[in-house]
C-alpha cells in the first residue's frame, strides 16, 4: 500500500495500519505499525529509535527520550508537539486530522473497488487474527492452568501448614499434659513429703511431750519431800565445806534434778527446814531474820543461854534428814567476817565463823 495524498508532517497513517513520519524537510519514515486489536509494533525494535509505553510513542535520541505521538482507541496515531500549541494550532490539526480521515475514507473506497486485489490479503489479515485470537485464547488457557496450579499449590501448602499446626498443638497438648502429670506428681509427692514431715513431726512433738512428761515425772519424783513451803532443796554436799564462799559458789554451778538456779539459803529459808525445836523453828522465839534485821548475837541471846534443844542426831531436827552445821547466806551484823548457821543436832541457830567446816544445802524457787 502507498502512502495518503495531501500528506502532512507529522505522524501519518496508511490504510494498511503503516505508520509514517512526515519530516520538516519532506522526508518520509516507516517507523510502526497499528495491528487491527489498536497496538503499535515498531518496525526493527527499540534499537530503531522508537518505542511504546502505555499507548504513547517516543523517540529515543542519545538516551532521551521524546513523547512524538499516542494511538488512539480507534488505531489512530495523534502527533503530539513538545511545544504548548494555541487554540488555531489546536483546530488547524483538528483540520488536518479530519482531512487525513477524508483520504482514509477515499482510499478505503478504492480497497473495496477492488475487492478482488485485498481478499486474499483480508484472508490472511483474518488468518492472521484468528492465529492471534487462538493464541491469546492458548495464553489465558495457560494462565488459568498456571494460576489453577498456584490455587493448587496455595491449597496444598495450607493443607501442609494446617496438618504442621495440628502437630504442634498435639505436641503442646502432649507438653501440657506431661507436664500437668508431672505437677501433679510433684505435688502429691510434695502431700507426702508433708505428712511424713507432719508424721515425723508429730512424732518428734509425741517424743517430746514423752520426754518432757518423764523429765516432769523424774522432776516430780526428784522433788518429792525436797518442797517445803515455795522452796525447792538439793541434795546435801557429800562432804562438808569450809569456806562460805566456796559454799556459795557450790550452789551456783550445781546441777541438780535438771535445774542449774541454785543458790545458797538464807537464815531464813533455811530455819523453815527445822522440826522438833519449837524455839528455833520457823515461828518459834528465836529472833534471828532475814528480814528483820536482828542478825546480831546480843539481840537474839536467850535468858537461858542458849537457843537450842537437847542433843539428838540422825536428822530429828530435820525435815530433810540432816545433822552436823549446814550454811547460810545471812551475814552475822556485829561479826561480818560470820555467818548465821543451823546445827540439825540439837536445832540450834547459831552465829558461826566464816570458816566452818559445814555442809551445803541449795535453794531454788519453786516454779
Amino acid at each position: 500500500m502507498g502512502m495518503p495524498e495531501n500528506q502532512q508532517s507529522g505522524m501519518n497513517i496508511a490504510p494498511d495500519g503503516t505508520v509514517y513520519e512526515i519530516l520538516d524537510d519532506g522526508t518520509i519514515k516507516r517507523i510502526g505499525k497499528v495491528s487491527p486489536d489498536g497496538s503499535f509494533e515498531p518496525f526493527g525494535g527499540p534499537q530503531d529509535g522508537i518505542r511504546v509505553r502505555n499507548g504513547f510513542i517516543y523517540r529515543v535520541i542519545n538516551g532521551k527520550e521524546q513523547k512524538v505521538g499516542r494511538i488512539l482507541p480507534n488505531g489512530e496515531i495523534e502527533s503530539i508537539s513538545q511545544k504548548i500549541k494555541s487554540e488555531a494550532e489546536i483546530s488547524r490539526n483538528k483540520v488536518k486530522i479530519v482531512a487525513i480521515v477524508s483520504v482514509l475514507i477515499a482510499f478505503l473506497a478504492v480497497i473495496y473497488a477492488t475487492q478482488a486485489r485485498f481478499q486474499t490479503q483480508a484472508e490472511m489479515k483474518m488468518a492472521e487474527t484468528e492465529q492471534r485470537r487462538q493464541e491469546e485464547i492458548q495464553r489465558q488457557e495457560e494462565a488459568r492452568r498456571q494460576e489453577e496450579m498456584r490455587r493448587k499449590q496455595a491449597q496444598d501448602e495450607a493443607i501442609r501448614l494446617k496438618e504442621e499446626l495440628e502437630t504442634e498443638k498435639k505436641k503442646v497438648i502432649a507438653v501440657k499434659e506431661e507436664a500437668a502429670k508431672a505437677e501433679a506428681e510433684a505435688k502429691k509427692a510434695e502431700e507426702k513429703r508433708k505428712k511424713q514431715e507432719a508424721e515425723a513431726k508429730k512424732a518428734e512433738e509425741k517424743r517430746n511431750k514423752q520426754a518432757v512428761a518423764a523429765k516432769r515425772a523424774k522432776q516430780e519424783e526428784y522433788l518429792k519431800g525436797r518442797r517445803i513451803g515455795g522452796l525447792i532443796w538439793s541434795d546435801r554436799s557429800s562432804e562438808t565445806i569450809l569456806d562460805v564462799n566456796d559454799a556459795v559458789n557450790y550452789c551456783k554451778n550445781l546441777h541438780e534434778g535438771s535445774f542449774d538456779d541454785w543458790r545458797l539459803p538464807n537464815i531464813d529459808e533455811l530455819r523453815t527446814t527445822i522440826k522438833n525445836c519449837p524455839q528455833t523453828k520457823t515461828g518459834g522465839e528465836c529472833k534471828v531474820s532475814e528480814r528483820s534485821g536482828c542478825l546480831s548475837f546480843e539481840k537474839c541471846f536467850y535468858p537461858e543461854g542458849s537457843c537450842n534443844c537437847e542433843y539428838r542426831n540422825n536428822g530429828y531436827y530435820s525435815k530433810l534428814g540432816d545433822d552436823g552445821w549446814l550454811w547460810s547466806s545471812s551475814v552475822f551484823s556485829s561479826s561480818p567476817s560470820s555467818r548465821w548457821a543451823v546445827y540439825f543436832n540439837d536445832g540450834d541457830v547459831s552465829n558461826s565463823r566464816r570458816s566452818l567446816s559445814g555442809y551445803v544445802r541449795c535453794v531454788r524457787d519453786a516454779k
